[in-house]
């Protein structure tokens, strides 16, 4: 005996939802096997997908995420593959903004290319190395600012230095071009320190008479900042005899070199015969 409903059980498959007898009255006239689907198995263990997730925020595991980002929680990037040889990487084509800080630790790069890289204020704590091997090379265009230290093939240069009178004798600074400049022009020219120093000319007298043998030599001048030329910048010789300075005197007279003895000083007198000789700084 059949039981008839008034009002049959119908039921109706909807989005992702299917079943075997769609839209089928149940009358309980006779049997109907309906077997209701979702489309995929949701067991915990299985592989669940779906085409797009709508909410304001998705929790997985211990981090969050929303249209802003992850708002809490850390994301972690561990290199390596699974037995699936899936590569635990991050590819971004878009853009990847940080409005917090970036920490890597013990990453190793291929290459970096940056069209354009912009940061109002940017940091780097700690120790930081580029490359691993002396043949390494690394290329920055544009300015470097650089606080701090200098090392060279562990020499440190600590500054720049614009001396231009080079006094400071500092071992740790590197002199500029202009520095440079400014000190040879002022002291490699003509008449100044350094040429001045390197004289050192021969000359023999050329009359002698009452302790005075004249040469026929101009001493040089000592330039500002130097020590007047004196007769501790000559030696002198008497017949082969180094003649004591204490003894001894210098005066120009026009083009006329004359050293003057001091008989009761150096012991003896000069005669007319003697061949008496000087080496220092004459003009020429």
């Amino acid at each position: 005996m059949a039981t008839i409903l008034n009002q049959p059980l119908t039921i109706i498959a909807d989005t992702g939802v299917t079943a075997s007898n769609d839209g089928v009255n149940y009358d309980a006239s006779e049997q109907v096997i309906q077997v209701i689907s979702i489309g995929q198995n949701v067991g915990i263990n299985d592989n669940v997908q779906f085409n797009q997730v709508t909410g304001s925020s998705i929790r997985i595991g211990g981090v969050t995420f929303s249209d802003n980002g992850i708002v809490s929680g850390n994301l972690n990037i561990t290199s390596g593959t699974d037995s699936d040889s899936f590569d635990y990487s991050m590819g971004i084509s878009a853009n990847l903004i940080i409005t917090g800080s970036a920490t890597s630790s013990g990453l190793t790069y291929g290459s970096i290319t940056a069209t354009t890289m912009t940061s109002a204020s940017g940091h780097s704590s700690g120790s930081n190395i580029f490359g691993n091997d002396i043949n390494d090379s690394q290329q920055f265009s544009g300015s470097i600012e650089l606080s701090g230290s200098l090392v060279i093939n562990g020499y440190s240069i600590n500054e720049i230095s614009n001396d231009t009178s080079l006094d400071d004798s500092n071992t740790t600074s590197l002199i500029t071009e202009n520095a440079v400049k400014v000190y040879a022009d002022a002291n490699v020219g003509a008449n100044t320190v350094e040429p001045y120093l390197r004289k050192n000319f021969n000359k023999t007298a050329s009359t002698i008479s009452n302790n005075t043998a004249s040469f026929s030599a101009v001493s040089a001048s000592a330039p500002d900042g130097i020590t007047a030329t004196s007769e501790t910048d000559f030696l002198f010789f008497n017949n082969g005899q180094i003649m004591e300075h204490n003894a001894l005197t210098i005066e120009q007279s026009g083009s006329t070199f004359m050293l003057i003895s001091d008989p009761s000083s150096i012991g003896y007198n000069l005669e007319s015969d003697d061949e008496i000789k000087a080496w220092g700084r004459f003009n020429a």
